[in-house]
């Protein structure tokens, strides 16, 4: 049985291999509150009559998000999204370079944000290994996962 969240991901990870984006969602099981930051890039100088003089060059937005006991198959995410194992394979593949990123803040896509991000930090922490809900199943591990990224 697969449990659907009424307004989907926050996050989402473009999986595709060319132009058209394929948005991957990223699991809600487990999930802790995304930090969403934001990063001014300004030059600030006093001048000799003592007033202030600002040059802005950029806003760059920083996300950090982390799940804890995220199971390794996305089949047995509670929404069916990004388990361990995607995530893990995506931080390794497509994940060494930048990549776009879609925040859902609340399901409608006129709200929806896509940045090119990259990683800044990613780990991955083995909880429980060779979980069975019966002998015959297949064994699969729950893990804490923990991410960074910012805006390129």
């Amino acid at each position: 049985m697969t449990l659907t969240l009424p307004v989907g991901s926050l996050l989402y990870f473009d999986t595709s291999t060319n132009d058209t984006p394929v948005w991957s969602k990223i699991t809600e099981h487990n999930r802790a509150p995304v930090s969403i930051d934001t990063t001014r890039f300004e030059s600030t100088q006093r001048m000799s009559n003592g007033s202030l003089r600002k040059l802005f060059i950029a806003d760059k937005k920083s996300i950090s998000a982390s799940w804890s006991m995220l199971p390794t198959n996305d089949a047995t995410t509670v929404d069916g999204g990004l388990g361990a194992s995607s995530l893990r394979s995506f931080y390794h593949g497509k994940g060494t370079g930048t990549f776009k990123v879609k925040i859902s803040y609340n399901g409608v896509s006129a709200r929806d944000e896509i940045l090119t991000m990259s990683f800044t930090s990613c780990s991955f922490t083995v909880i429980k290994r060779n979980v069975k809900e019966k002998t015959a199943d297949v064994a699969q591990e729950f893990w804490d996962v923990s991410i960074s990224l910012e805006e390129v």
